[in-house]
């Protein structure tokens, strides 16, 4: 929540890139493709109806919860919740260049399409037989 107070995009990046550092490779691995279906979903907005600032509303309280939450008094949580979606909308904003040493590997050296998702997309899927 820190890196908010950052004044410049570069010193939030820096700082997030920090943060997800620390993170274990499988939780950094799933926000990495959560991110990137958000601002998938961000930048079909005509189609979803759904900006990065909505989704963050969706999606921040899932992502990011203070510890007994239930206990905090409802002005304080709303100024926690808000934070949280400012985060999250940054995130999805941002997620390319926060990830961008990463990213590379994911879809290869030469910028293709990872193996596994060919074969997702090439997979046949069996027809679907009319119950009578």
């Amino acid at each position: 929540m820190s890196a908010l107070q950052m004044t410049s995009r570069q010193e939030k990046l820096a700082a997030l890139k920090e943060v997800a550092s620390k993170l274990p490779q499988a939780n950094l691995l799933l926000l990495k493709h959560l991110l990137s279906l958000l601002q998938d979903i961000s930048r079909n907005e005509a189609t979803s109806k759904m900006t990065a600032h909505n989704l963050a509303i969706c999606m921040g309280p899932n992502l990011l919860s203070p510890p007994k939450e239930h206990t905090l008094p409802l002005d304080r949580l709303v100024q926690v919740t808000q934070k949280v979606t400012q985060l999250v909308e940054f995130l999805i904003d941002h997620h390319g260049e926060l990830f961008e040493e990463q990213e590379a590997g994911l879809a290869g050296a030469s910028g293709e399409e990872s193996p596994a998702r060919r074969a997702e997309e090439t997979a046949e899927v069996p027809p679907v037989v009319p119950e009578s």
